[in-house]
């Protein structure tokens, strides 16, 4: 997976936060909500709910048009991610005796082929997983031709912590999770080739399959670490990841609904079940996906500390490039109003935008980063409130209302 590092240039900047009207008050009341009243918000559970109830409730104090759409999907993803590592361990390690490379190999070139689907949000193995409910909460500011020029996405579930996320390893995730990807690949490519192999001459060859055990032996970590999340790791209080970007979004909301500073033609909506496969925004995508060929779709995500940053490009496996449209939007919004926001590219792992991209939408995310292009205190139980920027939602919020209306009035 290719990497552009991150560069935060100085940038002479004229943006001052609000005072501590409905603005900043308004902003911390929603995100203590979200993530200490409510807590971590584990897709699919209670506290998921809880916490859409409230973004329903915040919908319908603004008087948008609110709705509630409930979806089935699998309430993690460790239980994928220890299927398809289990293939390919097992089979590979098998594929060496007598006839079984001729089942290994299309077994583990098949997991292969449905991984990348995954890894493309297109889920393939979670379909036959046991399935819990989750819900996206809608609140849209019709226009009057019915027409959805923007959508303003975020998700509000938490992820569950593991341990490729601590301190001491976040800083290679990047690295490790680009060498499980390959290992998996690797197996699948190698046991193939040792069935050509024994097509050819009549016996699999010791040394490829050798090289099939390495792999197979590096997969052992990422099993090791998902079956230790499932066991022994807890959810996050999810502050900056995703609570930031849902006041942020509801924060918008209160602004585009606002009287004096009313526009039409905006739609919300606050995906669950992000952290096990942007399952929620799929889902979304499915319903609405007609409705909103034509509309342009921002995703806000860990907003809450650090750099903030519009993404160009994102993607797990194959890169994805943002609605040029929106990025030229955002470059004019950043320069013109002199705000301190700076275009990059994401390549860890996937956000409500990259199923949107990977379908044909016009869409664009809108996260923050540390100084070293990291996410802070990203899936780990450090994510709480008191690690959340206010002054970096304000932020937010300015370069967001300053999108919205220059999407509306183009």
């Amino acid at each position: 997976m290719s990497y552009r590092p991150m560069r935060f240039a100085y940038r002479e900047s004229s943006f001052e936060p609000e005072s501590a009207d409905r603005g900043d008050m308004g902003i911390r009341e929603d995100l203590l909500k979200l993530a200490v009243e409510i807590g971590p918000r584990g897709a699919c559970t209670p506290a998921e709910n809880k916490a859409a109830e409230f973004i329903a409730g915040r919908f319908e104090e603004r008087g948008l048009e609110v709705s509630t759409e409930e979806f089935s999907c699998i309430d993690t993803y460790s239980y994928l991610y220890i299927v398809y590592l289990s293939i390919a361990i097992v089979f590979g390690f098998l594929s060496y005796w007598l006839w079984f490379v001729y089942f290994a190999a299309p077994v583990v070139v098949l997991n292969a082929l449905a991984f990348a689907f995954d890894l493309e949000t297109f889920p393939v193995v979670s379909r036959v997983l046991p399935h819990k409910k989750s819900r996206n909460v809608i609140g849209e500011l019709p226009a009057d031709d019915g027409r959805v020029g923007l959508v303003v996405v975020a998700h509000y579930d938490s992820a569950r912590s593991a341990l490729s996320f601590g301190p001491d390893l976040v800083r290679n995730f990047r690295l490790s999770f680009s060498m499980m990807i390959g290992s998996i690949f690797m197996v699948a490519l190698l046991t193939f080739a040792n069935m050509i192999v024994r097509l050819a001459a009549g016996y699999t060859s010791m040394w490829v399959w050798i090289a099939t055990l390495v792999f197979c032996a590096y997969l052992l970590v990422p099993l090791a670490i998902m079956i230790h999340r499932e066991i022994a790791m807890d959810y996050t209080p999810g502050a900056n990841d995703n609570a930031s970007g849902v006041v942020a979004m509801l924060a918008l909301a209160d602004k585009v609904t606002d009287q004096e500073s009313r526009l039409p033609g905006v739609m919300f909506v606050a995906t669950g079940a992000e952290e096990v496969g942007t399952a929620g925004m799929i889902e979304f995508l499915k319903r609405h996906g007609e409705s909103i060929a034509d509309s342009l779709i921002i995703n806000l995500d860990n907003l809450g500390t650090g750099h903030l940053c519009y993404i160009d490009e994102e993607g797990m496996l194959l890169g994805h490039n943002s609605s040029p449209v929106l990025l030229w939007m955002a470059d004019s919004v950043a320069w013109k109003k002199r705000m301190p926001a700076w275009k990059t590219s994401y390549r860890l792992l996937s956000t409500d935008a990259t199923p949107a991209l990977a379908r044909g939408y016009k869409a664009m995310s809108v996260m923050a980063f540390d100084d070293d292009g990291r996410l802070p205190n990203w899936h780990w139980q450090s994510d709480t409130a008191d690690n959340v920027n206010m002054e970096n939602l304000e932020l937010a919020r300015a370069f967001l209302w300053n999108l919205a209306k220059r999407i509306e009035t183009t």
